[in-house]
């Protein structure tokens, strides 16, 4: 029987509550949800001298984003492409729009964005490249839809579209899935050894094989695993308890878990909910 890792595992941002005139997601079709985690962005065209509300903290959620900026002042589209990254980042303040702009985001997990590549993904770790280094036919697709479409939810139907026609479920590999399958059932904590075992294949081939796909070592895969797994049982779970916390994500202590949690998330697990939080009040204080 085929299992959809979506169905194991939903990585979340820093803000997954977040929805308002700047950033809103919404989820796939069915058919895609095994492959994008989401799409994103602006819900409608956002008007020159409008301000911009921004989260301002990138955690690594194990994703990879094509993210489009489209100027409909000036007529074009800039693209970029996010691979994965292994540490967090603080993003400027929005400021005032300076143009009629919008947003269109597609966020694939960590193990699907080389299902719609043309390039492997070696070395592309916690880089920026332009959208057609890697998916130069998918730009090409995706370029004249997001002018002819106005809102996110139009624009999501449309790529909904292209990206089913473009989307190559024969280049996944077993034994990447396999592995990446063992490290969220172990809750990251997997090792090596244990990874080889599950696989059949090689600690050399493990390595080429996750660089390939996802651009980072099954090592940095599975401590990114674990803490997202962390900051989604502090963030939902409302009993979370430190001391089982330790047990369950294999710390050696307390305090080794706060310091890891604290090198992603740049914040301790109480400023990181209140952050996370305040965007729910917001939604709240908007209806």
């Amino acid at each position: 029987m085929r299992i959809h890792l979506n169905n194991m595992y939903r990585p979340i941002t820093a803000a997954p509550f977040r929805k308002n005139s700047a950033y809103t997601e919404i989820e796939p079709c069915g058919l895609l949800r095994p492959y994008i985690r989401c799409f994103w962005g602006t819900p409608a065209p956002i008007d020159a001298g409008t301000p911009l509300h921004d989260c301002g903290l990138v955690v690594p959620d194990t994703c990879m984003d094509i993210i489009f900026h489209i100027n409909y002042t000036e007529n074009c589209a800039d693209g970029i492409f996010c691979a994965l990254d292994d540490r967090s980042c603080l993003l400027p303040e929005g400021g005032i729009s300076p143009v009629k702009t919008s947003v269109f985001g597609i966020r694939f997990y960590a193990w699907t964005a080389s299902l719609f590549t043309e390039t492997p993904l070696n070395g592309s770790k916690n880089g920026r490249f332009p959208v057609d280094a890697f998916f130069p036919e998918l730009k090409k697709q995706l370029v004249p839809m997001l002018f002819e479409t106005e809102s996110l939810t139009e624009k999501v139907h449309a790529a909904e579209g292209i990206l089913l026609k473009n989307i190559h479920t024969g280049l996944s590999d077993p034994d990447l899935m396999n592995g990446i399958y063992h490290m969220i059932a172990s809750n990251g904590t997997s090792k090596m050894k244990d990874l080889t075992s599950c696989t059949g294949v090689s600690e050399r081939k493990l390595e080429r094989l996750f660089d390939r796909y996802t651009g980072i070592s099954p090592k940095t895969m599975c401590g990114l695993i674990r803490y997202q797994l962390l900051w989604q049982d502090i963030l939902f779970d409302g009993r979370f308890d430190p001391s089982d916390a330790v047990e369950k994500y294999g710390y050696f202590d307390q305090a080794h878990m706060l310091n890891d949690f604290k090198r992603r998330h740049m914040m301790s697990p109480r400023e990181a909910v209140s952050m996370a939080n305040e965007f729910a009040c917001e939604q709240v204080t908007c209806k």
